[in-house]
C-alpha cells in the first residue's frame, strides 16, 4: 500500500481518537484543562519533531503576526467546543454534525471572500444542511452537546475561511505557531479551574496532545505530499463519520438514533459529491485548498509516479 495512503489512514485514526480522550478523561478533569493539554503537548511534539523533518523552518514576521494569531483564537475555540460537546453527547452526534463545516466553508468564502461556485454545488449544499436538519440539534440526548457540535463547525469553517484570505504558503512550521498561540489563549481558563494533577493524570493528558493533535497533523501533512487533497479529504470523512459511529455504539453503548443514521448519511454523501467535485473538503487547518497549494504548509506537489497522478 501507498505510504501516503497509510499516512492518510493514520492520520483519521489520530484525529479519532479526540472523542474517547475526551470521555475518558472528562470525569478527572476539566475540559479546559484537557483542550489546553492537547493544545500544549501538541505543540510540543511538533516543536521537537519539525525542525528534524525539514531543513528550514519558517519565522514569523511582525506582519504576520495578527493573522496567526487570530487563527490561534479560532483554532482554540474549535477545540474547546469540540471537547466540551463530546463530555456531555454521543460521539456520533458531535462527529456528524461537526462535518457541516465541510459545507458553512464555502457559503463563508463566497460571502466574504466572492468566491464563485456552480448551482449544482449549491445543491449539495443544500444536501448537507437537509441532513443536519434530519439529525435536530434541537433534540437528542444533548440539545446543549449538539450546540457545541455546530459551533465548533462554525470557528472551524470561520478559522479556515480566514486562512483562506490571509493565504499563506509557509511549511508544517506554521502548525507550531497555531498551536502555540492556541496554548496561550487557552491557558487562563485551565488555570482558572481547579484540580489535581497526578503523574497518571499528566502522562494520559500528555497521550491526548501528542496522538490526536500531534500525530495527527504530522500523518496528515505527510499524507498531502504524495496524495492529492480530494482523496485524503473523502478518507477523513467517510473513514473519521464511520469510526465515530463505530465507537460510539460498541466502546460507549451510547444509543445512535434512527434520524442521527439517516441524516449522517445524507451529510457524508453529500460531502463526498461534493469534495469530489470541488477537488478539495475547502478550507480547512488540516486541509489545504488545492494538491498544490496549501493553506498553512508547504506547495504541496504530488509526486509523479505510476499510483500518485
Amino acid at each position: 500500500m501507498n505510504r501516503h495512503l497509510i499516512a492518510a489512514i493514520l492520520s483519521v485514526l489520530a484525529f479519532a481518537t479526540i472523542g474517547p480522550f475526551v470521555k475518558i478523561l472528562s470525569p478527572e478533569f476539566p475540559i479546559s484543562v484537557i483542550t489546553f493539554a492537547r493544545a500544549f503537548f501538541g505543540f510540543l511534539f511538533v516543536l521537537w519533531v519539525v525542525p528534524a523533518m525539514e531543513r528550514t523552518t519558517q519565522k514569523l514576521t511582525r506582519k504576520e503576526l495578527p493573522d496567526v494569531v487570530i487563527v490561534g483564537f479560532f483554532l482554540a475555540m474549535t477545540m474547546f467546543l469540540y471537547n466540551r460537546a463530546f463530555s456531555i453527547a454521543p460521539l456520533a452526534d458531535v462527529i456528524l454534525l461537526n462535518y457541516t463545516h465541510v459545507f458553512l466553508a464555502p457559503i463563508l468564502a463566497a460571502l466574504w471572500l466572492k468566491e464563485k461556485m456552480a448551482w449544482d454545488s449549491w445543491v449539495l449544499l443544500l444536501m448537507g444542511f437537509a441532513g443536519l436538519a434530519i439529525i435536530n440539534p434541537f433534540d437528542g440526548y444533548s440539545v446543549e452537546g449538539n450546540w457545541l457540535a455546530l459551533g465548533a463547525g462554525v470557528s472551524y469553517a470561520l478559522m479556515a475561511v480566514f486562512m483562506r484570505k490571509v493565504d499563506r504558503h509557509h511549511d508544517l512550521g506554521d502548525v507550531i505557531w497555531f498551536l502555540g498561540f492556541a496554548s496561550l489563549f487557552l491557558l487562563p481558563f485551565a488555570l482558572s479551574d481547579p484540580f489535581v494533577l497526578t503523574w497518571h493524570g499528566l502522562i494520559a493528558l500528555a497521550l491526548a496532545g501528542v496522538i490526536s493533535t500531534g500525530l495527527g497533523y504530522l500523518f496528515f501533512n505527510y499524507a498531502l505530499e504524495g496524495l492529492r487533497v480530494h482523496v485524503v479529504s473523502v478518507l477523513d470523512l467517510v473513514v473519521g463519520a464511520l469510526i465515530g459511529v463505530l465507537l460510539s455504539v460498541l466502546a460507549f453503548h451510547e444509543d445512535v438514533t434512527w434520524n442521527v443514521v439517516v441524516g449522517g448519511l445524507i451529510i457524508v454523501g453529500a460531502g463526498i459529491l461534493f469534495i469530489q467535485k470541488q477537488h478539495l473538503l475547502n478550507l480547512g487547518l488540516k486541509l489545504p485548498p488545492s494538491p498544490t497549494k496549501g493553506i498553512y504548509g508547504t506547495a504541496f506537489v504530488p509526486k509523479k509516479t505510476g499510483r500518485n497522478r
